[in-house]
């Protein structure tokens, strides 16, 4: 369950009770978008160093995540996913934990290094006091006898885990861990969140506690220290290595999820995928969060990387996060090198490819495919956000919630200070007016 600070000296009951809290008077955010129509920050806000062993990690083995690694330990990644709460307060989620690519004698990536192995991806309430995030309590997921999940891989063919760069014997693999990355939450208090290695869709109480975990067909982990239920689409087993699921929405009622891939499927130096725009989304019947039912896969075009500034390839194009604004609408969260995007995504008139007879292959995928010829129709995007327009520099953002009709905080992935994140950069929030009402 939530983990009190110490210092608060509150129970967990009453900070758990606290999600459950209605906000007093009205909003403080805009309900209009700004009078210019540009974008503008309205806030922003940062994580003072903190501790790892605010999370419940001991010196010992923090000192050992440091010998095999680890360059900071005060620098924690709490904006994998993020979601606000009525209280006004918000909740962030960890991913899989510190990690970053281990090398072969010939200096090619052959895994990843957790050198906090036992790292458990964690959820972390904090509220914004100024320019300054401050926790107020920590969720580690668990299993169903309370053990951590970790956040380490779970068979062969994925990524190997080492403790270090000097490690010669790759790490057991872990079939409850989870490389989770959103976060959002039902009316009752319960969450759900997903992983991008399976893929796969988790349902976890509100203290934690992951309650069924929802993999492809193929993929049944039967070694899972919680309940897995097998009935996503096999074909998702082909995503490209650490490209799952990224992002998460869910409708106001609770009875309706939206997960989309991270990058489409297909071997990315593939001359038939690596141009590849097409992305796969799916729609959960999550009326009974423990008994999910696929209902509906779209298809989604994402942009040219030749939007981007920083250019590239087409495989260095990600979509991070989702929010729901209403009906079959989202909000995505869309980055690469030098600009993060957010794009109203309508599902409406989206064509659903659940049952259709290639759904199990990766002709969609494939950039010779004419999708018009097929009579299928990818959403409707509309763009409403450029980083650039807002000032933000930060391009590895990775959480969006929708504040107000037209206000949106952002939070970014700062890797827990290993792996991409060479200037010990923190976890931030932003909140931002748009332009434009989403609802």
């Amino acid at each position: 369950m939530f983990r009190v600070l110490p210092a608060l000296l509150v129970l967990s009951a009453a900070l758990l009770a606290a999600c459950d809290r209605t906000p007093t008077g009205s909003s403080p955010y805009p309900g209009g978008p700004t009078a210019d129509g540009k974008v503008k920050v309205l806030a922003e806000a940062s994580l003072p160093a903190t501790s790892l062993s605010a999370m419940g990690y001991t010196a010992a083995q923090l000192g050992q995540a440091q010998a095999n690694g680890l360059r900071s330990t005060t620098l924690p990644a709490i904006g994998s996913g993020l979601l606000a709460l009525p209280s006004g307060e918000f909740v962030g989620i960890t991913d899989r934990g510190p990690n970053e690519d281990h090398l072969d004698a010939s200096g090619k990536a052959d895994g990843k290094i957790f050198p906090l192995p036992d790292f458990s991806p964690t959820l972390v309430r904090f509220r914004v006091e100024g320019n300054a995030i401050v926790p107020q309590a920590y969720t580690r997921l668990t299993g169903s006898q309370g053990q951590g999940i970790t956040g380490l891989t779970n068979l062969s063919g994925e990524e190997l885990p080492f403790a270090s760069q000097a490690s010669t014997s790759p790490l057991a693999f872990n079939q409850s861990g989870m490389d989770t990355e959103a976060i959002a939450r039902f009316p009752d208090g319960r969450f759900i969140t997903v992983e991008e290695t399976s893929p796969s869709v988790a349902i976890l109480s509100a203290s934690g506690q992951v309650l069924v975990r929802y993999t492809p067909a193929s993929k049944t982990l039967p070694n899972a220290g919680y309940p897995v239920k097998n009935i996503l689409p096999d074909v998702l087993t082909q995503r490209r290595v650490n490209r799952g699921f990224e992002s998460v929405s869910l409708s106001d009622d609770g009875k309706s999820a939206w997960v989309t891939l991270q990058s489409p499927m297909g071997d990315a130096k593939a001359d038939a995928y690596k141009g590849s725009r097409v992305l796969r989304t799916l729609k959960l019947d999550v009326s009974d969060p423990l008994n999910a039912r696929v209902v509906g896969e779209y298809l989604t075009l994402g942009s040219a990387i030749a939007d981007y500034p920083a250019g590239g390839k087409q495989a260095d194009l990600k979509v991070s996060d989702t929010t729901w604004i209403s009906g079959d609408k989202l909000l995505l969260l869309e980055r690469a090198g030098g600009l993060v995007q957010l794009f109203v995504e309508d599902f409406s008139g989206a064509t659903n490819v659940l049952g259709h007879a290639d759904e199990g292959k990766l002709t969609f995928e494939n950039t010779a495919t004419n999708l018009g010829a097929l009579g299928i129709k990818t959403s409707a995007r509309t763009l409403v956000f450029k980083s650039t327009d807002a000032g933000i520099t930060d391009d590895k953002l990775e959480g969006v919630t929708l504040l107000s009709p037209s206000t949106v905080a952002l939070s970014n992935d700062n890797d827990f200070g290993i792996g991409d994140n060479k200037t010990g950069a923190p976890s931030k929030l932003w909140i931002v007016q748009l332009g434009q009402r989403l609802r």
